[in-house]
């Protein structure tokens, strides 16, 4: 399988804009024959927030009293990661756009050397904000769009941000700054029927989204109704052929790696955990103690996260085993997120 359409434009675009980053990406397939991590780090600098979203996976963090991530550490992180030839490093939070040393943190980074996108609710998506990401080296968001205007503002608590979202769009195209649409896929959007409408509707515009499944962790943890069973995912899988979307499980630049978990995506928490994902709350090790390097191949030697096994979606996935058995005991931990050494891996 190889890349599609929109994979190798960006790759071209790439190529012209970040020669430094283009280098290591044309390297990943190597690293993958090598079963080695070639992720995209999320990088939760902050937990700060304008919005109070219903599904808010950081929620618990909040209240945590520790040492905080400085400018130092990101920019140790991001030279760790460069040495490990990894290429893609999205700034999340909370809401990057509140965040006073956004550029101190981006500069740490180094546009040069990285594909940096940013995780926002488009809240605060001005003309003007959107001109200044593209100058500081911001290459993408990530905008989340939860449905149509109701459904939308309803699920992220404030009136109006659905109209933010949509009127940031044409900015975005006009100033080059790349957009990939967050959906989050609950079974109340699936079995109304308002997600095909969401995407039919957001096809106007002409950008890719990517489609998240619901997880029962943060402030979602109540609401495990709405986490999707094996036979939503297979639906949602479905409109591939027909919607510009991806999902958790599609192949990436032609590569098939199942569940995405430290091979090709895993988060460090504002406190310095290493996460398998943003929505699995185990730290298998904290950058305050160990290099990245280590942390991740032990994430990669745990056979959950290994390239070994083409897993589905684990922690979305209300049918897997990992949700039945392996996240309830995250309720159960003494720490969150939860200590990897405690936890039972079957």
């Amino acid at each position: 399988m190889g890349m599609t359409v929109r994979e190798k434009k960006n790759r071209v675009r790439l190529q012209e804009k970040k020669p430094l980053a283009y280098e290591k990406i044309i390297k990943h397939p190597e690293k993958i024959k090598n079963k080695e991590c070639v992720a995209l780090i999320q990088l939760q600098y902050r937990y700060d927030c304008n919005f109070k979203c219903k599904h808010c996976a950081i929620e618990k963090f909040k209240k945590k009293d520790e040492r905080l991530l400085s400018i130092a550490d990101v920019k140790r992180i991001a030279d760790q990661a460069d040495a490990m030839g990894l290429a893609s490093i999205c700034i999340s939070g909370g809401e990057p756009l509140i965040f006073p040393d956004l550029k101190d943190v981006v500069d740490a980074i180094g546009p040069a050397r990285f594909v940096i996108s940013m995780d926002t609710n488009g809240w605060l998506l001005s003309e003007e904000k959107i001109k200044w990401l593209v100058e500081i080296g911001v290459d993408r968001i990530h905008l989340s769009i939860d449905g149509l205007e109701y459904n939308h503002n309803m699920f992220r608590g404030v009136k109006g941000s659905w109209k933010k979202c949509i009127e940031a769009l044409k900015y975005c195209n006009e100033y080059g700054l790349g957009v990939i649409i967050n959906i989050v896929a609950t079974k109340s959007l699936i079995n109304s029927g308002e997600l095909i409408k969401q995407l039919d509707y957001i096809s106007q515009f002409g950008e890719h989204a990517s489609i998240i499944y619901a997880k029962p962790t943060g402030a979602f943890q109540d609401y495990k109704d709405e986490i999707l069973d094996t036979k939503d995912i297979e639906y949602i899988q479905s409109l591939q052929g027909k919607y510009n979307i991806s999902t958790h499980l599609s192949a990436n630049c032609g590569h098939e790696f199942g569940c995405l978990c430290i091979k090709r995506h895993f988060s460090i928490t504002a406190y310095g955990d290493v996460l398998p994902c943003p929505w699995i709350p185990i730290s298998i090790g904290n950058i305050f103690n160990e290099d990245l390097e280590t942390v991740v191949k032990r994430g990669l030697g745990m056979k959950w996260f290994s390239y070994d096994n083409k897993y589905s979606c684990q922690c979305g996935n209300r049918d897997s085993f990992f949700y039945q058995n392996i996240l309830p005991q995250v309720d159960k931990s003494d720490t969150y997120p939860a200590d990897w050494k405690k936890i039972n891996w079957f």
